[in-house]
């Protein structure tokens, strides 16, 4: 017995596995775009800024990336001491004079949650559906 439309099928299908690169580019992109406008209200340096950018976008995963100092702003910071790891002082400069210390205290700094909203935020303006039918509909 042969299936009528069975080559039209197999293109469907085929076309259907190729659907999330786009939508992955264009979701990572948006969530890039996103996250540095929450960013830029809290973050006076621009690396970390321009840092913010897709890292990959494949036929399985979608990803973007930034500098370390992203997490922190994100989940925020205990309180904590510092202590030199070579040699037996810190040196560190503010206002163009030097300072040296044993240890330093540094503050905490609350969390300022922004990933999980960029992401759901950036998802909701990708339209998966009305790609998956356009290559769908294409691929016959």
């Amino acid at each position: 017995m042969a299936l009528k439309g069975a080559p039209e099928l197999r293109r469907r299908l085929k076309a259907i596995k190729t659907v999330f690169k786009p939508v992955g580019k264009e979701w990572t992109d948006k969530a890039a775009a996103e996250a540095r406008r929450h960013l830029s209200q809290s973050v006076a340096s621009g690396k970390t800024l321009a840092s913010v950018k897709r890292k990959n976008a494949s036929m399985t995963k979608a990803s973007i990336k930034g500098r370390f100092p992203v997490n922190f702003i994100d989940a925020g910071v205990r309180a904590h001491d510092i202590t030199a790891k070579k040699g037996s002082v810190l040196r560190f400069e503010q206002g163009g004079q030097a300072f040296f210390r044993k240890k330093v205290h540094k503050r905490a700094v609350p969390a300022r949650p922004f990933k999980k909203a960029t992401r759901d935020a950036a998802w909701r303006e990708v339209d998966l559906i009305r790609d998956l039918v356009e290559l769908w509909n294409r691929a016959a």
